[in-house]
């Protein structure tokens, strides 16, 4: 481990978290030569994942992550970040959100795409299942097909049967962005974690970023500080520094979440149910643009899991059907919520919903309902998680907090992640997130001009 317990010498560049808003930058940089920290606030977790060890890769395992209002958060405090604990879904960077954002990293998004090997899951994991066929059929009758997922899964390592890339991955078969954490150390980059930053440093007058300050009091300088601890992370370190506003926006504040509500029914037929497939092999992406939301495919088993254990309403209506577990129908609808919430110094959150946010849910809840029906599931079995998500964001957002190229007011501090994004993108943004970075890593060396990528409205 390349811990310390000192101040360190100085850094051309420190970067604070390992996901996707920093792993594919501190590894562009190191590459190039420079002096590069990466700081990650978790542990290296590299045994016992999958289940049940892996869930000590999220925040307090995620049975006590919640909003003041009650809301399940998801969030991998690990190297990797949230890499770690994804469904490694791909998803190609919404148009919406590059226009709103005003900067295009497509092109990055497609050399990644390539460089990782980006693929959807052979039919060897579905085929023989009844359940999940019968949902594809009831879906594309009603007029709402399912379409197949590219995942940033490797499939001939990949397990059939397992459905555990939410807790660490047992059988490293899919991407993370700690091959990027580790090619970026193989270039000279220095890793320390359980490392939790407490504020950064700033000049006397604020004007200038100068390094970050440990939890554990340890001081160390930097040239450039890239923020990239997350939609929660990077705006309460802010706070912590004394930076209550940054730009025209309040930090901390325009929190969305991409939040999920997560069904399961349970098949008349014996072997009617979703058991060993892999969740969010297949989704509807018909009514993003059109209706805000997606729905996705969930396996039996990791389904009642979640629904036995994260809220007591639904524990009580799914606990005791264990012994019938394997007949489990399960999908999700994931919705692009509006940006209304607040991150707090402690890392705390409130995340109220809009009446739009309630009126898109039970839209999407209604369609999913009647899938499970059609499919053969018995409608007095059917129970409904709300409000669970996992990409915090909007919270320091591009054109409001941060300037196109990812810089602040504050000379050398720069943000790039969840946080950077003004609106939600209502789909997995791993793959968006990891090539803004990229990008910045690239205008950082000046391999890129940021004008060049600029995008007019």
């Amino acid at each position: 481990m390349d811990n310390m317990n000192k101040a360190a010498n100085d850094y051309e560049y420190i970067i604070i978290g390992t996901g996707p808003g920093g792993a594919p930058a501190a590894r562009e940089l190191a590459k190039a030569g420079k002096k590069v920290l990466m700081v990650e606030k978790g542990d290296y977790h590299k045994k016992f994942l999958g289940l049940p060890f892996g869930i000590r890769l999220l925040e307090r395992y995620m049975l006590f992550a919640r909003s003041r209002e009650g809301v399940i958060i998801e969030r991998g405090i690990t190297v990797g970040g949230s890499s770690m604990v994804y469904q490694s879904n791909v998803m190609d960077p919404p148009e919406k959100l590059i226009n709103n954002m005003g900067i295009d990293f497509r092109p990055e998004a497609k050399e990644l795409k390539k460089e990782i090997g980006v693929e959807v899951l052979p039919e060897k994991f579905y085929r023989n299942n009844k359940g999940l066929y019968r949902m594809l059929e009831a879906a594309a009758k009603m007029g709402v097909p399912f379409r197949e997922q590219e995942k940033f899964v490797h499939a001939n390592k990949c397990k059939l049967g397992c459905d555990w890339c939410m807790l660490g991955c047992p059988e490293n078969a899919r991407w993370t962005t700690r091959e990027h954490v580790e090619e970026a150390k193989s270039h000279g980059a220095t890793l320390i974690y359980n490392s939790p930053v407490n504020k950064i440093i700033f000049n006397a007058g604020k004007s200038k970023a100068t390094g970050i300050q440990l939890k554990n009091g340890t001081v160390i300088n930097g040239d450039n500080i890239i923020l990239s601890a997350g939609g929660i992370g990077s705006p309460a370190i802010l706070l912590r520094s004394g930076v209550k506003r940054l730009g025209t926006q309040d930090v901390g504040t325009r929190f969305f979440m991409d939040p999920m509500n997560i069904m399961l029914g349970y098949s008349k037929d014996p072997d009617g149910g979703l058991w060993g497939i892999q969740t969010f092999s297949h989704a509807i992406e018909s009514m993003a643009q059109s209706e805000g939301f997606m729905i996705g495919n969930a396996s039996a088993f990791g389904t009642w899991t979640v629904l036995s254990f994260f809220r007591m309403q639904t524990a009580k209506e799914n606990l005791l059907k264990f012994p019938i577990m394997k007949r489990g129908m399960g999908l999700f609808l994931k919705l692009s919520d509006e940006a209304h919430g607040q991150i707090f110094p402690n890392e705390k959150t409130s995340k109220p919903f809009t009446a739009v946010d309630e009126k898109k849910l039970k839209k999407g809840t209604d369609i999913m309902r009647e899938i499970i029906i059609k499919a053969g599931g018995d409608p007095a079995t059917i129970s409904v998680l709300k409000w669970a998500g996992g990409h915090p964001g909007g919270t320091l957002a591009m054109g409001q907090a941060i300037n196109k190229d990812f810089s602040t007011e504050i000379a050398n501090l720069y943000i790039c992640d969840g946080s950077s994004m003004p609106v939600s993108p209502g789909a997995p943004p791993s793959l968006s997130i990891c090539s803004m970075s990229l990008l910045l890593g690239k205008m950082l060396l000046n391999k890129v001009k940021a004008q060049d990528r600029f995008v007019h409205k």
